[in-house]
């Protein structure tokens, strides 16, 4: 097999190019399209398939992030993840921090996703929900990325959204006035379940799990053997099992579900068996959660007519009318959680 050192310093040299790929008798590196953070790449090196991920290098410490959890995924002995391989967070071949893992041969989850699909999607859950910091304490996973432990950190940033990119939406989109109004009353009703809620969501209250933190399903990968694995797992860490939940049903990759899907889905999870506060936690991160969609979505159709808002390895491109469209589906979907409710 050809060592790192080779086809590393090739990675390095497409990424500068910015070319899609090069070959030769023995190694073909490719550039995979996706994604919105970092840049992926193929190796294929005398038979064997590897993917190479080239991380943004921030406080989140994303390679680290993913090579760790994907080595606890497998010493608890749950195939649900690819086989990790290396991590280096030199920069010194690359200028950014590289995760590598065995290449996944298979096809992304894409809607309309089946029955079988989505009973494989909740097992899956189920597993990642049973695994506790306590099991491993080899492993120093830092917590979730996005578990806060504090409600009004999330209102906190949805306020930080409403001032950073409502100017422009009522400056720039035909119906940016309306949409900006109820936006607003969407912040102002989670603000309101927050100081309503008796349940503490502390760190030292809350029944630590791993979690994901991103459940977008096109990160699930059908794989040839049958099996149902993930990728892309820079965000986990140990979180609140209840907020994961929340995560996946509210996640855009189920934009298109029903109110009955939804509900089907919230109750067929399995719960941790010692988690009091669990479902008054969920209420409340139902309200966030299907409120922090809309504005991600905000910035991204901003991010269309300015640039990225920070850096990113992959300039992700998105029809703007598609958007829109999008932006208002999702200020609905949160509207009706509000009324289902009260």
């Amino acid at each position: 097999m050809i060592p790192e050192s080779h086809w590393r310093p090739l990675i390095a040299a497409l990424q500068a190019a910015n070319l899609q790929a090069w070959h030769d008798d023995r190694l073909i590196v490719r550039r995979i399209s996706g994604g919105a953070n970092n840049a992926l790449y193929r190796v294929d090196i005398d038979g064997r398939s590897l993917a190479c991920k080239l991380c943004v290098n921030d406080d989140r410490r994303r390679a680290a992030r993913e090579f760790h959890t994907m080595c606890l995924l497998h010493k608890a002995g749950l195939d649900i993840a690819p086989s990790p391989l290396s991590l280096d967070e030199t920069c010194r071949v690359i200028p950014f921090p590289v995760v590598t893992y065995e290449w996944l041969e298979g096809e992304s989850m894409r809607p309309p996703f089946t029955e079988q699909q989505f009973s494989a999607v909740l097992d899956r859950i189920g597993c990642l929900l049973e695994l506790r910091p306590s099991d491993f304490p080899e492993f120093e996973l830092p917590d979730t990325v996005f578990h806060w432990f504090d409600f009004r950190l999330y209102v906190d940033e949805q306020s930080r959204f409403l001032a950073d990119y409502g100017p422009w939406l009522v400056a720039h989109e035909p119906d940016g006035r309306a949409s900006l109004d109820r936006l607003t009353r969407l912040v102002a009703r989670c603000a309101e379940e927050v100081r309503a809620t008796r349940v503490d969501p502390g760190r030292a209250r809350v029944p630590l799990r791993l979690c994901r933190a991103d459940w977008n399903l096109a990160n699930a990968i059908a794989c040839d053997d049958g099996h149902l694995r993930w990728v892309d797992w820079e965000y986990a860490g140990w979180g609140d099992p209840a907020l994961e939940l929340s995560d996946l049903r509210w996640h855009a990759s189920l934009a298109d579900w029903g109110d009955d899907r939804h509900a089907w889905l919230r109750e067929n999870v399995r719960r941790p068996p010692d988690d009091d506060g669990f479902e008054a936690r969920l209420r409340v991160w139902d309200h966030i959660l299907s409120a922090r969609w809309p504005f991600l979505i905000l910035r991204r159709l901003w991010s269309q007519f300015n640039g990225p808002d920070r850096l990113r390895l992959t300039q992700s491109t998105a029809d703007v009318d598609e958007l829109r469209g999008r932006l208002a589906l999702f200020i609905e979907r949160a509207e009706r959680v509000g009324e289902a409710a009260r």
